[in-house]
């Protein structure tokens, strides 16, 4: 747990508001149960077990206010009533906790509403924010929050990979890298199957290069096959792409030191078209976190055929 939060814990002394920059929503949501188990615990210890700890666990204890996104943003209408509902005692007569795992999710009119109630929260209450950009949060709002960041250099988070997952040494150098030193994201990376989406993007990625149009629809199965997981297709693939681009000019690579042969032989790509597989890649991003009823597989198909009209 990060110093600041074990600290206000041990003195009693819990702030209104605190913001996990840098992480993924679920590596943020991961260190704020961390923090909030202690916090509704019954021994203090965060136990699992006791009645707080389970109506934790369960979403369900009276004073803690989950706060998600819906289409993919967090609208006025999704806190609006958060500022009314703190306003009374906690119903358990300890601490009430407002959490929104994915903060730069928020409208700015959403983050206007809220604004009151993180600048002046009531006794016992405290806002738990996760964001992967703080440029999407308004500075009033930054400013009333203490701002925590991942406290695992490079070094250890190999290290606890390795000790407390398993990962093998080379791999876990390999996760860290593709997580930024960030233990909580590479550990939520690694949930999800990292290297087997790592795997299957570089697979995907060399049948446009080799088998071209004829490749489409295999290439869209290895996609669809992780369609629970495409944002993380699509870092993956980003960074590959970025790893032979770099390899290309440099003879370096910066993540996927473990895949220099397949590196070596996409290297031969003009830069053309490894730059402007980045651009379409980011493209698609981008218009999956805007359209929130976007049609994965015909938006996928029409990504497929963009990135072939550039190989071709």
């Amino acid at each position: 747990m990060n110093e600041i939060l074990e600290n206000a814990l041990k003195t009693g002394k819990i702030a209104g508001a605190y913001l996990i920059a840098g992480s993924s929503p679920e590596a943020a949501q991961e260190q704020i149960d961390e923090f909030l188990l202690r916090v509704f615990c019954h021994t203090g210890t965060g136990c699992r077990t006791c009645p707080g700890c389970v109506k934790y666990l369960r979403r369900s204890h009276a004073d803690l206010f989950m706060i998600e996104p819906t289409k993919n943003t967090i609208s006025i209408g999704d806190v609006r009533d958060i500022p009314a509902a703190i306003a009374k005692k906690p119903y358990e007569g300890g601490f009430q906790a407002v959490v929104i795992a994915r903060a730069d999710a928020m409208t700015p009119q959403a983050q206007n509403a809220l604004l009151k109630a993180v600048e002046e929260p009531p006794d016992h209450t405290v806002f738990m924010l996760g964001v992967q950009n703080t440029k999407n949060i308004l500075p009033t709002i930054l400013s009333r929050c203490i701002i925590l960041k991942t406290s695992f250099s490079p070094a250890e988070t190999e290290r606890l990979l390795h000790e407390e997952h398993g990962v093998p040494t080379l791999r876990a150098r390999v996760l860290t890298a593709a997580a930024k030193g960030d233990y909580h994201l590479a550990a939520a990376y690694l949930s999800k199957g990292f290297f087997e989406i790592r795997d299957d993007m570089i697979l995907a990625l060399n049948r446009l290069f080799t088998a071209r149009n004829m490749a489409t629809s295999a290439t869209l199965e290895l996609f669809l096959k992780h369609e629970g997981a495409l944002d993380l297709c699509f870092v993956t693939a980003q960074q590959y792409i970025a790893d032979v681009l770099l390899y290309k000019h440099t003879g370096r690579v910066s993540v996927y030191e473990d895949k220099l042969r397949e590196i070596e032989q996409h290297a031969q790509m003009r830069d053309f078209v490894l730059v402007n597989i980045q651009r379409i890649l980011l493209e698609y991003t981008a218009k999956r976190a805007q359209c929130a009823g976007l049609n994965v597989k015909l938006a996928l198909e029409s990504m497929l055929f963009h990135i072939l009209e550039v190989i071709l």
